[in-house]
């Protein structure tokens, strides 16, 4: 797809389809094209916000955090806001612990959009099973003057109509980045101590891509970070 930018994938094999450990979560992040994924992504792991919007396929993120002595392993799958890529997109689904389901306030359809992905997400992951962590995410709150997403509705639906975690945030002011992890983690159930610092240690590995059309120069990023 000319102007896309692909990055890494997530693995698709057999052995990834199977039930994470609870101390080795993975964490998919979904949502409309340019409601700032990637940037929420980008302000978690790097502390920078990508000025130029470059459309995402996917692309794996992996911090180990280690908490009072024990490591949490956490993996973070960023994809592609595009309607191009259904496959992939049912796969993370059904590949994923937990979701991170992001809309922008000043884009009423990004919201929408949301809507239906926590529809996908409940018709594919919840038959017969625990509730599925959610937590949605109102990104650009710094855009205020533009809202179209009024924020007192959208946190009631959201946290008594559908029981699912809320958090608005601004990944351009790295506004509530943290507590948009920090609740994903709360709503999975798993013991977390996620500080403001935090010292990154990182190394690139070279991964084989799973998916044939993406095999130019993909990477698949791990950092190690040690929460204070």
């Amino acid at each position: 797809m000319p102007g896309v930018r692909t990055e890494s994938v997530v693995e698709a094999d057999s052995a990834a389809k199977g039930a994470k450990a609870s101390d080795h979560p993975r964490v998919v992040i979904l949502g409309a094209s340019g409601v700032g994924k990637t940037a929420i992504v980008q302000q978690f792991f790097y502390d920078r916000f990508p000025v130029d919007h470059i459309p995402t396929v996917e692309e794996m993120h992996s911090c180990s955090y280690n908490i009072s002595g024990s490591t949490l392993s956490l993996d973070v799958l960023d994809t592609s806001g595009y309607y191009e890529f259904p496959a992939m997109r049912r796969l993370a689904i059904k590949t994923g612990d937990a979701f991170i389901l992001v809309y922008a306030i000043d884009d009423t359809e990004s919201f929408r959009y949301v809507s239906s992905l926590r529809d996908m997400i409940l018709e594919l992951r919840q038959k017969g099973e625990d509730p599925v962590p959610i937590v949605v995410v109102g990104n650009k709150c710094d855009l205020e003057d533009s809202r179209a997403v009024s924020k007192d509705i959208t946190e009631s639906v959201v946290t008594i109509d559908w029981e699912n975690g809320f958090v608005e945030a601004s990944a351009k002011e790295n506004q509530n980045i943290l507590q948009v992890f920090k609740t994903v983690l709360a709503q999975a159930h798993i013991c977390y101590a996620l500080g403001t610092a935090m010292e990154r240690r990182r190394k690139s590995l070279p991964i084989q891509p799973t998916y044939p059309k993406l095999k130019q120069a993909l990477e698949q990023k791990r950092h190690s970070c040690v929460i204070q």
